[in-house]
């Protein structure tokens, strides 16, 4: 037991002074994982309208069940079919937790290092020499401020990210319902086309068996009826598949993925809104171009951080303590100091500046390829808009005006009852292609949305409701009528 006088006492003090002052300059390091994550729900309701939550309890979970719950009770639209993925997906929650990652590493990088406590003693004839130091590496205590600002790029790039990320799962969960809805618009309509082509094969085998039709005229009529199930056979397998994947990208399993949706997809606006600055818009709104302008900005502040303190190595500043032998006792401060002989931090700054340059690069690559982007999918949206209008306009009306006319000539004994068939099949079958058309416009329209960021506002293109009627399978005239 070493006995402690006055001398050693001050020296203790100032020790502890020492070791006080670098706690203050430490600061509180305590973690708030969720810090960054209203600026997450900011911009997801900037952006899309929609809530999003981080289910971190079982109370936060029982709500997000509740709520997924309550909007599937209905028919599902494409914003509830949105809000329940953003309130539901695991693969979204999961990558929530990398908030807290970032936010762990920021006040990681606000904290000094620990003081190092060194112990030796030597055992000679005369008695035991005991020397005691401890040290703290003051040269974080100069690059704090600038670690600080590091770690704040990081983790705001981080959020930016995460942000993107949830986008990004809106966008594929809307474009991934409307193909739902085609699907199941486009079965009706191929199921259809089945009962006509019975008819036709049907009424074929009769007049082969009275022998007034040929082997091969019944033959071919036949081989329409089966073309047709099995295009109804891979149109039901199309369908599963497109409403499995929703369903992962909801969430959801069991008894909540027996969702229904609308009968129809909804109609394309008579116009498309002004999309004359969709560059504008995407270059000022696209959140992975922000995050990798935050990327940037972090690799410049580590390479003038590193020009900075380059001739600056390991500062050590501590006390230290001496028993000697003779029960000679001293005790002083102790400094450490690094010298830059062999590394003076050039690999360092050579990499930092070649990350730095890197990133610059990477932003405006983004920015080239992001306007292109825009511009591509205006083009693409731009003819479907055109395509479907000419459906609308032209097609479907003459598909109805022929069928329309031949039932005349069939009346009249003019025409057979083949033409009749084949005249609505053919009606039938521009449905189906207006159809496909409609929903390209839809998923053309979805892709725009996520290439400027955020919302097209138009008051015409308002997604699907549950409120639409069903159309009776026995009657392929009456969907014709309804799209002409």
């Amino acid at each position: 037991m070493i006995p402690i006088e006055r001398d050693q006492v001050r020296g203790i003090r100032i020790l502890a002074a020492i070791l006080f002052g670098v706690s203050v300059l430490g600061g509180c390091a305590t973690v708030q994982r969720e810090a960054s994550f209203p600026q997450v729900q900011n911009a997801v309701a900037n952006h899309l309208g929609q809530r999003v939550e981080w289910n971190r309890d079982g109370e936060r979970d029982e709500r997000a069940q509740q709520a997924t719950r309550t909007l599937l009770q209905q028919k599902l639209s494409a914003e509830a079919a949105l809000q329940i993925a953003l309130l539901n997906n695991r693969g979204l929650q999961a990558r929530f937790e990398e908030l807290g990652i970032a936010q762990a590493d920021l006040v990681e990088a606000g904290l000094l290092e620990n003081p190092v406590l060194g112990a030796s003693a030597l055992f000679q004839d005369a008695g035991t020499e005991i020397d005691l130091d401890i040290v703290q590496n003051f040269l974080g205590v100069f690059t704090l401020s600038a670690r600080k600002k590091i770690g704040r790029a990081a983790a705001e790039r981080v959020t930016l990210e995460v942000s993107k990320d949830v986008l990004d799962l809106a966008s594929e969960v809307q474009a991934q319902y409307y193909r739902v809805v085609g699907d199941a618009e486009a079965l009706v309509l191929a199921r259809q086309v089945v009962i006509a082509t019975d008819a036709a094969a049907e009424l074929a085998q009769r007049q082969y068996v009275a022998g007034n039709l040929s082997k091969r005229e019944q033959s071919l009529q036949q081989a329409f009826y089966a073309q047709t199930l099995l295009e109804v056979a891979q149109a039901e397998a199309q369908l599963n598949a497109d409403r499995e994947k929703l369903n992962r990208l909801m969430g959801l399993w069991g008894a909540n993925t027996r969702w229904t949706v609308p009968d129809r997809l909804p109609e394309i606006p008579a116009k498309l809104p002004a999309l004359d600055d969709v560059e504008r818009q995407a270059v000022e709104r696209r959140l992975d171009l922000a995050a990798a302008k935050k990327d940037a900005e972090g690799v410049t502040q580590a390479l003038n951080l590193a020009r900075q303190y380059r001739w600056l190595g390991p500062l050590g500043i501590g006390v230290h303590f001496e028993r000697g032998p003779a029960e000679v006792k001293s005790y002083g401060p102790s400094v450490e100091l690094g010298l830059p002989i062999f590394n003076r931090g050039q690999a360092r700054i050579a990499r930092l500046e070649s990350e730095r340059k890197r990133a610059e690069e990477r932003v405006t690559a983004l920015a080239v390829d992001i306007r292109s982007e825009a511009r591509e999918t205006r083009g693409r949206l731009s003819a479907l808009h055109q395509s479907v209008r000419h459906y609308e306009n032209e097609l479907l009306p003459l598909q109805q005006t022929i069928v329309a006319e031949t039932l005349k000539f069939y009346n009249g004994m003019l025409l057979g009852v083949y033409d009749l068939l084949l005249a609505s099949q053919s009606q039938i079958q521009t449905g189906r292609q207006y159809v496909a058309a409609t929903r390209d416009f839809w998923l053309a329209w979805i892709e725009l949305e996520h290439a400027i960021g955020g919302r097209i506002s138009s008051p015409a293109a308002t997604p699907p409701t549950g409120n639409d009627t069903d159309v009776p399978a026995d009657n392929p005239q009456q969907h014709g009528d309804k799209q002409s």
